[in-house]
């Protein structure tokens, strides 16, 4: 065969090859940016979507946390009225230097939706400072933060 044939074949073949070897190429990337692009899109609502569920979740927080107020304010509110109910007066009351007595404003106390350990903590302090007006002052101060909290 002529050298020149050879040589058309030759570079036909490999003409062909490249042509292959680059439309294949070119598949694979346009599959490959098509592959990337939806990949792209389903994170983006992911993402949306777990916005949304945070929002829900805050929305949820934020009524949870109003309703377990209401129910706290309306326990103390119950446990004031026991309490007056109890001793004859309001707890507010017994807590005025004039009307305190320790035995019913233990009673107040202890119908009081506080803490058990808050509830001894106070009375003892009271027990120990009944006689000592400033210092009971002073007890009483706390039993009042203790119950505005």
């Amino acid at each position: 065969m002529n050298k020149g044939i050879i040589a058309a074949i030759v570079a036909l073949v490999i003409a062909g090859g490249g042509y292959y070897y680059y439309s294949t190429q070119q598949a694979a990337k346009e599959a490959a940016a098509m592959l990337e692009a939806k990949a792209a899109e389903e994170a983006a609502a992911a993402a949306k979507a777990a916005e949304d569920a945070a929002a829900a979740a805050k929305v949820a927080e934020e009524a949870a946390a109003a309703e377990a107020k209401a129910a706290a304010d309306k326990v103390a509110a119950d446990a004031a009225a026991a309490a007056a109910a109890a001793t004859g007066m309001s707890l507010e009351d017994l807590m005025k230097p004039e009307n305190f007595d320790l035995a019913k404003i233990s009673a107040a106390i202890d119908a009081t939706a506080l803490d058990a350990a808050i509830k001894t903590e106070i009375k003892t302090a009271l027990e120990r400072v009944k006689d000592n007006a400033a210092l009971r002052d002073v007890v009483l101060q706390r039993l009042k933060a203790a119950l505005a909290q």
